[in-house]
């Protein structure tokens, strides 16, 4: 049974105080809907670019743009396989965009299928999406063992087990607990012969899209660990020690995450600031959350079907929806393509 270490020290409660009321104001903010959807694909170019630029990706941040948007890049010898990490990790930021909307807890067949989409042409097909059959050893830049991963023969009983206390912790931990407790094992139990790290922080943030703690999906955790990739990787060999083990105590990871993310979240807060203050001469009709959430799968995704509307906000009925979808397109943010139950929406660029 996994039941994790920590103590509530006064400055995690006053990072995790901070970390609530920003979650509170970024709620609550009043930007208008074109806005936060560019919002959100921002932050989805810097997610992919974060996260792959910490396993060694040489792309830029505009690159990365750049090759999302299907231009593509040229003049770099790792072109092929740094364009497929890109396109991967964006397809399961995709996959977690339209997951959490389910509001299913964390499952086992979830961790396999983000390493799956992340990892897709970048290992042997057995090894993708599946876990690894062979022991795990990290080795220094000076060829030093460093860490040795859980047995293979334990990593589905571990995994399991943590799921099994994330469930538990669910109503009692805040999400920024769990979640971090969640990045630090995840990567200590190393469930994949490769791309542990990249499945771990894409966990990270379906565990807290599922329980609305992703900052309506615009936090970008994982540029704090781009910043300084050595005291990242330090933040968790400090608390993993030489080889796996249970019952360490994970106070200075826990420590090192909440600032990470009070960080994250100020960093987006003051995005938030700035556009609120942005007035277009005309604005256009108030756009209500549920229309909001229609027009970013829209933008995330180029379109949306009825079909689709009726996955992302399913308490509504399909007369409410079809409304909306009309407003949406008569107003201009959406361009309506086919008629009847085929129509499709389209985001207008």
């Amino acid at each position: 049974m996994f039941a994790p270490k920590y103590t509530i020290t006064d400055e995690l409660l006053t990072a995790i105080a901070e970390i609530e009321s920003l979650h509170t104001s970024v709620a609550q903010a009043r930007i208008l809907p074109e806005r936060a959807i560019d919002l959100h694909y921002r932050a989805t170019v810097e997610k992919t670019h974060s996260s792959t630029f910490i396993e060694g990706n040489p792309l830029t941040l505009k690159q990365v743009d750049s090759v999302l948007k299907d231009k593509g890049v040229t003049g770099l010898t790792r072109r092929k396989y740094a364009e497929t990490e890109v396109r991967n990790y964006k397809k399961a930021l995709d996959f977690i965009d339209k997951r959490k909307l389910t509001g299913a807890p964390l499952q086992y067949d979830d961790l396999l299928r983000l390493h799956e989409l992340a990892m897709k042409d970048l290992l042997p097909y057995k090894k993708i999406g599946a876990l690894r059959t062979g022991a795990v050893y990290i080795i220094d830049q000076d060829e030093k063992l460093k860490y040795t991963a859980a047995a293979a023969r334990c990593v589905q009983k571990k995994l399991d087990d943590l799921l099994e206390w994330i469930k538990a912790a669910n109503e009692k931990v805040h999400p920024c607990i769990v979640s971090a407790i969640l990045h630090y094992q995840f990567v200590s139990i190393h469930p994949f012969a490769d791309g542990n790290g990249r499945a771990a922080r894409l966990a990270t943030m379906l565990y807290l899209g599922i329980r609305g703690y992703d900052f309506n999906g615009s936090i970008v955790l994982d540029s704090y660990y781009a910043q300084d990739r050595n005291e990242y990787y330090a933040a968790l060999h400090n608390c993993q020690g030489e080889k796996y083990r249970e019952g360490q105590d994970l106070t200075p990871w826990l420590s090192y995450f909440a600032s990470g993310f009070l960080s994250s979240a100020k960093v987006l807060w003051a995005e938030i600031t700035i556009l609120s203050a942005l007035r277009p001469l005309f604005e256009r009709k108030h756009i209500s959350r549920d229309e909001a959430d229609l027009m970013n799968y829209a933008k995330q995704f180029g379109s949306v079907s009825l079909s689709e509307a009726e996955e992302i906000l399913p308490r509504l009925s399909r007369r409410t929806l079809q409304r909306k979808l009309k407003e949406l397109a008569d107003n201009g943010y959406l361009v309506p393509e086919g008629a009847g139950r085929n129509t499709r929406y389209n985001w207008r660029d």
